[in-house]
């Protein structure tokens, strides 16, 4: 019985990390047309956060309160500067063959929508989840940081998995230390857009 009440208390988990992965396996197993990725993410996404606004959690604990603090603004931006380095370096190291996308329609659905979803539901939800299992920090990192790289499974490239679940490594540090999106947010559309140009995304 125990290993059942467990189960029942981590079970919330897996069955978030499979909800974000829902589409990308869609996609994966031809089930979704590769062009939906990003309408699905923006369905999947809103759901979760409806669904913890329905549950009485406030913008404030999605991470989304007032970013007042001057100090995450310039840790941030240190921060991107040093994983903007990386992947200028893993250009030079390694060859990536994808195709910048259209930006003129791309970005601004980018920069404006997918972040800011992937950010809140990547980041903020998982500590609140985390949070709620009184797990230690690792526990929130790492699992925020494979749900980060599971989305994006649509891809079926290993090396951007590999990628971001490493970079959400260092947001999800951030994250904890800051406990405010909207500096991630900005990180991750300079990164995104830097790693998209360069052909690594």
């Amino acid at each position: 019985m125990t290993i059942l009440r467990q189960w029942r208390a981590i079970a919330p988990l897996p069955g978030f990390a499979v909800l974000l992965m829902l589409p990308g396996l869609a996609i994966h197993w031809g089930v979704l047309p590769f062009d939906y990725r990003m309408p699905a993410l923006l369905v999947v996404s809103g759901l979760c956060i409806a669904l913890c606004l329905l549950a009485g959690f406030t913008f404030a604990e999605l991470g989304l309160g007032r970013p007042s603090f001057r100090q995450h603004w310039v840790s941030c931006a240190a921060l991107t500067a040093g994983l903007a380095a990386i992947v200028v370096l893993q250009t030079h190291l390694f060859t990536f063959d994808h195709q910048p996308p259209a930006w003129l329609g791309f970005a601004p659905f980018y920069v404006l929508v997918s972040s800011p979803c992937q950010e809140v539901v990547c980041r903020s939800i998982p500590k609140l989840m985390t949070d709620r299992l009184q797990t230690s920090a690792w526990v929130y990192v790492l699992y925020s940081s494979a749900v980060f790289s599971l989305i994006h499974i649509a891809y079926g490239d290993t090396a951007l998995m590999v990628n971001t679940f490493l970079v959400g490594i260092v947001w999800g540090i951030a994250y904890l230390r800051m406990l405010n999106i909207w500096p991630l947010i900005l990180s991750h559309a300079a990164i995104g857009t830097l790693a998209f140009s360069l052909g690594i995304a």
